[in-house]
């Protein structure tokens, strides 16, 4: 290909998504020429470094979910995987009913393993209710999809999407649990709900035994 010839790519943004556009684009034409247009003075979008009170801090979503091993693939494949941490060891607590409460361990976007650990956070027939998930499994149609809320309540109660799910989810999609799809965001519960699995068994299977008290990454913006 010549020089007259050169494709010519242009990415609009310079945040994480269209840099991660321009990347992508690079790694398919090599030879193309890419140029990316931000509006502001630097690029990364909401993720940046920055100051508050005088302290060098992330700003933005500077986290993610090791759960999501394509986040972690494109960060080593962009030569970033020694800039990768892992958060302090502070354990996340949920405000409920006036009191606050130790984030259940073992869980999958709040979807709890293990009934036991809810003891306090749920009341008795709530905490009854997750007990009784095998009284409530149902096979979905294949290729058909539902909401985590309207997932999570059928198998578990509605007392496990308010307390636990809707947090979580709320901060990490910027949306409501019954509006966000299981088969977009949590894609082994929509391997549950199509084969009519324990949500509780899949939530188990990826925890190991001892593990960070949070499930989170992060790759330090700090200049």
């Amino acid at each position: 290909m010549s020089d007259a010839d050169q494709r010519h790519i242009v990415v609009i943004g310079a945040g994480i998504s269209g840099l991660a556009a321009a990347w992508r684009l690079l790694g398919r034409w090599p030879d193309a020429a890419i140029t990316v247009l931000e509006g502001q003075p630097e690029v990364g979008g909401k993720l940046r470094g920055g100051q508050i009170a005088g302290v060098q801090v992330d700003l933005g979503a500077e986290s993610l979910l090791a759960r999501r091993p394509e986040g972690l693939a494109l960060m080593r494949e962009a030569g970033l995987a020694e800039h990768i941490v892992h958060p302090n060891k502070v354990s996340a607590s949920i405000y409920s009913r006036g009191e606050m409460h130790q984030m259940p361990p073992r869980t999958l976007m709040g979807v709890p393993s293990d009934p036991a650990t809810l003891k306090g956070l749920l009341n008795d027939s709530e905490l009854q209710r997750v007990e009784q998930e095998t009284e409530h499994l149902q096979t979905g149609s294949h290729g058909d999809d539902i909401s985590i809320g309207d997932f999570v309540s059928q198998r578990l109660g509605r007392a496990v999407v308010d307390r636990l799910i809707e947090p979580l989810l709320g901060g990490v999609y910027a949306g409501h649990a019954d509006n966000i799809s299981t088969a977009a965001a949590l894609p082994p519960l929509a391997a549950a709900y199509r084969d009519g699995e324990s949500v509780l068994a899949v939530a188990a299977r990826p925890c190991p035994v001892r593990r960070r008290p949070t499930s989170l990454s992060r790759l330090s913006l700090l200049a």
